[in-house]
């Protein structure tokens, strides 16, 4: 079936339209949980959000205008995920107990994140994962990360290290698809 059709019935309230334009569109969607962090999101926050950005999207579409619906599908999508970032860090910071200073021994800052009801192996885990990612980066990607983790910018490093932004970028995306298998394995 053509997307239009697919639009049409979904607009209408057909479950099974919207679920396969859904279907069509999820690498956008994957793109963009592969380029935001949004704190407290799993896969399945991230598909939740998509499905009803896509109700959205059917029931908003014109066909009348230039632009194609993926593209508009795209829009909604991005800022409603800037949305739910604007969200997270605006509720970060209201309670002062929540914000973890860096400057806090790694075995401090796992208190702070692992509550008294976490079981002792938890507490295990989550050691031998940050030993594992300090020992999988390389030294230039241990650099970045350090300086990432004391507040600097991209760019800052950039300049810090005296180097272009390109390789700053590379070892950042690294460095986040090391410790997310690590904490997946």
């Amino acid at each position: 079936m053509d997307e239009q059709s697919l639009i049409g019935l979904a607009k209408q309230g057909d479950t099974e339209a919207l679920l396969i334009l859904a279907k069509r569109y999820i690498p956008v969607a994957n793109k963009l949980q592969r380029q935001y962090f949004i704190r407290s999101f799993d896969a399945d926050d991230w598909d939740q959000e998509a499905l009803i950005i896509m109700h959205r999207a059917t029931q908003q579409y014109d066909t009348h205008h230039a632009c194609s619906f993926g593209a508009f599908y795209r829009l909604l999508l991005n800022n409603r995920v800037i949305d739910l970032i604007r969200r997270a860090q605006a509720q970060k910071r209201r309670p002062d107990q929540e914000i973890l200073s860096l400057d806090y021994e790694a075995s401090l800052i796992l208190e702070e994140l692992v509550g008294p009801e976490q079981l002792a192996i938890d507490i295990l885990y989550i050691h031998e994962v940050i030993r594992r990612f300090a020992t999988e980066c390389s030294r230039f990607e241990n650099q970045v990360f350090d300086a990432l983790l004391h507040g600097l910018t991209p760019q800052g490093i950039a300049a810090k290290l005296e180097l272009e932004l390109a390789p700053v970028l590379n070892a950042i995306d690294r460095c986040r698809r090391k410790l997310r298998a690590l904490l997946l394995e």
